[in-house]
């Protein structure tokens, strides 16, 4: 009887450089998501890093790292969907900052005084 070997399967190392991956890559979109950058900058950056943890996933747990046309348009496909989702709303907010906050100042934060009642 010959001995099958899998050579696609996942040795320990392979398991341990993965969660390293991954982790490196958690903590720069974390201190990317600290930093006091331009926000266009920080989201392409945030953006990028989860792109890369998706093909890392994708390559390693879900064994597509042989079938690199697969790997690809599960990496790519959702940021094509999500910059036409974009590109139909985006028309909807022009004009209508609805995403901003109003800041008060912080004497405008303390309850109101109860206002004396005319005899």
């Amino acid at each position: 009887m010959t001995d099958h070997h899998d050579h696609n399967a996942l040795t320990y190392k392979t398991y341990f450089f993965t969660w390293f991956l991954l982790l490196v890559l958690t903590a720069i979109a974390l201190g990317v998501g600290s930093l006091n950058i331009d926000e266009r900058l920080k989201a392409f950056l945030l953006v990028g890093t989860t792109l890369a943890k998706i093909l890392v996933i994708a390559a390693m747990f879900m064994h597509l790292r042989y079938e690199r046309k697969n790997l690809i348009l599960i990496t790519f496909a959702p940021l094509i969907l999500a910059v036409i989702m974009f590109a139909f709303t985006y028309p909807e907010t022009l004009g209508n900052p609805t995403h901003l906050l109003e800041v008060r100042p912080e004497s405008a934060k303390e309850a109101p005084k109860a206002v004396p009642e005319h005899k």
